[in-house]
């Protein structure tokens, strides 16, 4: 019997927000399969994360890079070397659970590599064990919630452009906003230009120690914030929220 392909998430950052299921099948799986990017020579967040709560001694811990790039054909054929590889764990009849921050069905590599397995293990067993995203625990943070009643949210990537943010924040309740650090300034422009400063957040790193709450738009302009930072605007936001 071939192994199983899991999806875990293990949160924003703090190892307390993991889920009990995702650390049961840590705890299960003897392959652990780590995304990194082949641009930096940095550790895995969500390996660092996991090995707070999960003993990682005795497992085997494969690391595969990914490019940091838009272009179609290197992004696949780094996907399906990545998927040769766990296909070849899930033959010897190991499971392999791919770590991702936050949760594996938004914005991962996890989803990209689905169809790939599938395509050759036909029969492979997927099972994705969702995550704290990064967006619910900034919410938290600032302690406003993201939708109420009939509200309405859109979710914007600021790191493949920003077409459609203007049109989204005029449409929608909520816009959240999610890896802003090198479009701080577009973003932040946007959201002074249609008079919803008052009504936006920045935080950088929720749920780490040291996470980040800016409520001041205008003092994020020329700003660098890290790469973990997410921007929410909520047209709701009360007064009490409002600049601080």
């Amino acid at each position: 019997m071939t192994g199983t392909f899991y999806g875990v998430g293990v949160g924003p950052g703090d190892p307390e927000l993991m889920t009990l299921k995702a650390v049961k099948v840590l705890k299960a799986s003897r392959a652990i399969v780590v995304p990194r990017s082949r641009d930096t020579a940095s550790g895995s967040q969500a390996l660092g994360i996991a090995g707070k709560i999960v003993d990682l001694s005795g497992k085997e811990i494969i690391e595969i890079a990914f490019p940091m790039t838009k272009d179609r054909f290197e992004l696949e054929s780094a996907r399906k070397d990545a998927a040769l590889r766990i296909a070849g764990i899930l033959k010897d009849g190991r499971d392999a659970a791919f770590i991702t921050l936050g949760d594996p069905v938004l914005y991962s590599t996890f989803s990209y590599l689905i169809p790939f397995v599938k395509e050759i293990l036909p029969g492979a067993d997927v099972k994705i064990i969702p995550g704290v995203t990064s967006f619910s625990a900034a919410a938290s943070a600032m302690g406003c919630p993201i939708a109420e009643a009939d509200e309405t949210v859109a979710i914007i990537p600021a790191a493949y452009g920003l077409e459609g943010l203007e049109e989204a924040l005029k449409e929608f309740d909520t816009v959240v906003i999610m890896k802003v650090n090198k479009a701080i300034d577009e973003v932040a422009g946007v959201i002074r230009g249609l008079g919803l400063s008052g009504n936006a957040f920045l935080v950088s790193r929720a749920s780490l120690p040291d996470e980040e709450i800016v409520t001041d738009m205008g003092s994020i302009a020329g700003t660098r914030p890290g790469y973990f930072s997410t921007i929410i605007v909520r047209k709701n936001l009360s007064d009490g929220k409002k600049n601080g």
